[in-house]
């Protein structure tokens, strides 16, 4: 037995090392492939993350009417501070509200005159919601709409701020199932590769192959030489690919939290490293046997 895999591994070193060009068309195309499954799943993970920035930024700012009592306020500040999952209820005076307008406008020359200018204090007191689950949003929004402090309350900016965050949801969905469309296209045109490229190789040793054929070998032991062949190919077209990425990744990681703060996809590949490349690599190996398997198949039943 130990022989059988022996003679197995050294038939399938030899066609890498022999088949020279296919081997490097091969190594060249899981190296492509690669890359693109991992620019999917950090893709997903970019998604996901901009989902999670989002959420945490998504707060409840209740405003209320401009002749409402601030007790009245801090009434209800007292009430919503109460509610389960809720970290914050901060009242904003409308004094407060408007010095940090007055800063925010300040690059505006026109809009801060026009502020001084003003005799009366033209912004109202408001309160800001922070909760660690943004859902308790919905029910807050639901207790003051049935509640009598409906007819102090202005506005909220709950509704449109859920409203981003939905269309931003909706939008991230269908950028998944267009990443997901894309890497099965680029998997099937690989596998093609891989087909014409090992149904080469299986030509090349046709005479190899007839000979086993004659001395009563099985399609299986006939097949197994190939397969080990393209687990090799696959593993170092597959380490190539990841040190190049993760090369590039650590060489641009403060571009990378330029666009979106909370992504960090080299510590999401550092976190997860043994997982990712165990499905990867799994993936990958699966899509080369399957056009190895059908190439022989396909030589085979000649």
């Amino acid at each position: 037995m130990i022989n059988i895999i022996l003679r197995i591994i050294n038939s399938g070193y030899s066609l890498f090392k022999e088949e020279k060009i296919v081997t490097i068309v091969n190594i060249g195309t899981t190296i492509l492939i690669s890359f693109f499954i991992w620019i999917g799943i950090l893709s997903f993970y970019f998604f996901n993350q901009m989902m999670i920035f989002l959420q945490e930024r998504l707060d409840f700012s209740i405003y209320f009417k401009k002749d409402v009592n601030r007790d009245e306020i801090v009434k209800v500040q007292k009430i919503l501070a109460n509610f389960p999952e809720v970290n914050e209820v901060q009242l904003v005076t409308q004094e407060e509200a408007l010095q940090k307008f007055q800063k925010e406008v300040k690059t505006n020359p026109i809009i801060f005159r026009a502020l001084t200018q003003l005799k009366t204090n033209p912004l109202t007191d408001y309160l800001i919601v922070k909760a660690d689950n943004p859902e308790i949003y919905s029910k807050i929004a639901n207790y003051l709409e049935k509640s009598p402090f409906k007819v102090n309350i202005d506005y909220t900016t709950y509704f449109e701020n859920k409203e981003i965050i939905q269309k931003s949801v909706t939008l991230s969905n269908k950028l998944k199932v267009l990443v997901s469309f894309l890497l099965l296209i680029i998997s099937i045109f690989s596998g093609l590769i891989i087909f014409n490229s090992i149904l080469l190789s299986v030509y090349s040793q046709k005479e190899n192959i007839e000979i086993l054929r004659l001395i009563g070998a099985s399609n299986w032991f006939i097949r197994m030489p190939f397969f080990f062949y393209v687990f090799l190919f696959s593993f170092i077209g597959y380490i190539i690919s990841l040190m190049f990425l993760i090369l590039v990744l650590e060489n641009t990681n403060s571009f990378w939290q330029g666009i979106l703060s909370n992504f960090k996809p080299t510590a999401f590949i550092y976190d997860n490293f043994i997982y990712l490349n165990g499905i990867i690599l799994l993936v990958l190996i699966e899509i080369n046997f399957i056009s190895t398997f059908l190439a022989l198949e396909k030589y085979l039943k000649i």
